[in-house]
């Protein structure tokens, strides 16, 4: 279960070296109490994990442990959890489950910074399944590594991979001028109309 009251970094550290073999690492996140930013080069190692990660969230973490969520290999909502990581662009973690999520979920999360319910996540593939109170998880803890370890690689090799530097770079050029306009601008493949000061464009 992620802790709130453990700094982030030291704890994604610590649940890294957890799924370092073979598998099935439950990764349980309950409603955050603080922001607690991540960096992608903290983040990156958590995507590449040997075992397969599964987030259950059973409240709505806040920035850092909802990147570390997002970034499992299957997430399964608990009834009311939302996706909320605050103004502004998502964080390193929610923008890599975006763009693996594919075009709609990325336009959704760099055009409306509003929170994401259950069923959107679900509609837009940030999410796999919507457990009720009493559902226990569908995978158990005495699943065989073989069939962990095939699902593992059935699930990552759906979509492309992102380098950090993709990433990065893609972040930071939303992180600069009008992101808003930015993304409008690119999605409806027209020039961006910037109105900020020192902004480019018409």
């Amino acid at each position: 279960m992620w802790d709130p009251d453990t700094p982030a970094a030291d704890q994604l550290r610590d649940w890294c070296r957890l799924a370092a073999g073979v598998g099935l690492v439950h990764a349980v996140f309950d409603a955050g109490v603080a922001r607690q930013d991540l960096e992608w080069s903290e983040i990156e190692p958590w995507t590449r994990s040997r075992a397969v990660t599964v987030a259950v969230l059973r409240g709505s973490p806040g920035p850092g442990p909802l990147d570390v969520a997002l970034c499992c290999d299957l997430v399964c909502l608990r009834p009311g959890v939302e996706l909320d990581w605050g103004p502004g662009a998502p964080p390193p973690g929610v923008l890599w489950a975006l763009g693996r999520a594919g075009r709609a979920a990325l336009a959704r999360g760099l055009l409306d910074a509003s929170p994401i319910g259950a069923e959107e996540a679900l509609r837009l593939g940030l999410a796999q399944r919507l457990l009720d109170r009493e559902t226990r998880l569908p995978i158990g803890d005495d699943a065989s590594l073989t069939a962990l370890t095939t699902a593992r690689d059935v699930l990552r090799g759906a979509t492309p991979a992102r380098s950090a530097l993709e990433l990065a770079s893609f972040r930071l050029l939303f992180a600069s001028g009008e992101p808003g306009e930015g993304a409008a601008a690119f999605l409806g493949r027209r020039p961006p109309r910037f109105d900020a000061p020192g902004g480019r464009g018409e």
